[in-house]
């Protein structure tokens, strides 16, 4: 869902929300909630931020695609590690 289409669905919630507490709000407040939502929302969609924030594995420079392809293809070639039977406890990193 993009940015604006999610902003759409918020408006709508903000607008019931504040209706079953009894609040109202003006359309200026709901544009203002809307806008600011949509800034954050497309921000953080962004390449640059979700590389940052650890949500993908990184942005590839397109000149370097075909290397990096070919070394995830080497990677997924390499046979199984296999850990001693006895260690069956979760690692955590």
């Amino acid at each position: 869902m993009g940015p604006d289409q999610l902003s759409g669905v918020m408006e709508t919630v903000e607008i019931n929300s504040a209706r079953s507490k009894g609040i109202t709000l003006t359309p200026e407040d709901i544009q203002t909630r809307v806008q600011k939502f949509r800034e954050t929302v497309q921000r953080d969609s962004e390449c640059y931020r979700t590389s940052a924030v650890l949500l993908d594995d990184g942005i590839i420079d397109p000149r370097d695609t075909r290397e990096v392809l070919g070394m995830c293809l080497d990677v997924v070639q390499i046979p199984a590690v296999v850990g001693t039977p006895s260690h069956r406890a979760l690692a955590r990193l």
